[in-house]
């Protein structure tokens, strides 16, 4: 069933970690002011020194969303 859909949908994973993820996006370095103000966030920066930022999960005109882990 739905053999058409089978290439599309795969469950094999592709892990590059030489690829460098950058999300230009997101106007950083604009201040609030200027409809700026999105945190600068980066994979790897702890939060509240108990979250790390594992990766980003999507984005929005007026939000972004970030993967953490808490912990070490």
């Amino acid at each position: 069933m739905f053999k058409a859909l089978r290439p599309v949908f795969s469950r094999r994973i592709i892990h590059n970690p030489s690829i460098i993820l950058q999300w230009p996006e997101e106007p950083l370095d604009l201040p609030a002011d200027r409809n700026g103000g999105f945190y600068p966030a980066a994979l790897g920066n702890k939060l509240n020194s108990t979250y790390t930022i594992v990766r980003k999960l999507g984005w929005g005109q007026h939000s972004s969303v970030w993967l953490a882990k808490h912990g070490e």
